[in-house]
């Protein structure tokens, strides 16, 4: 069971949430959970053989006072950070650095990747109550109701949230026929189990993003699981839906694509 002193707030998280989703996040850091359980900043290095085909990433993760910096392992990319290096890191990843964001350290370009450096988790004490809406749920929506919904968004939106090829399970809500919100979820990692929402834009703001995300979100909880979401610095919408439905701030993480710098020669 993680400890978890009486100076932080828990914000409503269980401590068996807490303790499977620092187990989960320690996973893809290539660290042990005790790591992201002490008051600590941090260096360790992975040893993943999976990732051997991809670019280099480093990987930070920083909850309440304990920071963590992981590197790729030195076959893949020697990188030598030093303390200030690590802090520094550490640092952008609290501030939720913007994608695109470039560090030179230790002779090679750190740029943040384009995926979202917030997280937050709901359990059955976290979240909402449910509450009346003329929407008519479809669980597992065909894919005919998914291309309807997807003429009716960009291209963009339908990439970044539809988990068009990773969604495990799906709860859409239907008005008028038409399928104009939906919830996806992934493939857990661990106990985390990455919930997105789309919903039509003629549809914001009216409820049914919010009752999508809630019904998934209990069936993840009703398996074991924990729901997720991974928040974008500048998507208010999201983070106002999340908060709404019961998701609580717990840590965050940025990838670093890891290059070489190019030196000039005269």
């Amino acid at each position: 069971m993680v400890h978890v002193p009486k100076h932080r707030p828990r914000s409503g998280l269980a401590e068996r949430t807490i303790a499977e989703a620092l187990r989960s996040l320690a996973m893809p850091l290539g660290c042990p959970v005790a790591y992201l359980e002490q008051q600590r900043a941090a260096l360790v290095q992975r040893l993943c053989a999976e990732e051997a085909s991809l670019p280099p990433v480093v990987r930070t993760f920083v909850r309440h006072d304990v920071g963590l910096v992981s590197l790729p392992c030195p076959d893949q990319m020697p990188l030598t950070l030093d303390p200030a290096d690590v802090q520094e890191l550490i640092a952008f990843t609290r501030l939720e650095a913007e994608p695109g964001t470039n560090l030179t350290l230790a002779g090679a370009r750190l740029t943040v990747k384009a995926d979202p450096a917030g997280i937050r988790i709901a359990d059955a004490g976290t979240i909402s109550e449910a509450r009346a809406c003329s929407a008519m749920l479809v669980y597992e929506p065909g894919r005919a109701s998914l291309d309807e919904l997807r003429s009716d968004v960009s291209h963009a939106e339908w990439d970044d949230h539809a988990c068009e090829d990773s969604a495990t399970h799906r709860v859409g809500a239907m008005h008028g026929g038409v399928l104009v919100a939906l919830a996806s979820v992934e493939r857990p990692h661990g106990q985390l189990a990455r919930i997105r929402v789309l919903v039509s834009p003629t549809f914001r703001q009216s409820g049914l993003g919010r009752l999508v995300m809630r019904t998934l979100a209990q069936r993840v909880l009703a398996q074991g699981l924990f729901p997720y979401v991974r928040l974008t610095t500048t998507d208010l919408a999201a983070r106002a839906l999340s908060s709404t439905v019961g998701f609580v701030g717990f840590a965050r993480t940025l990838t670093w694509q890891v290059s070489p710098t190019m030196v000039a020669f005269a």
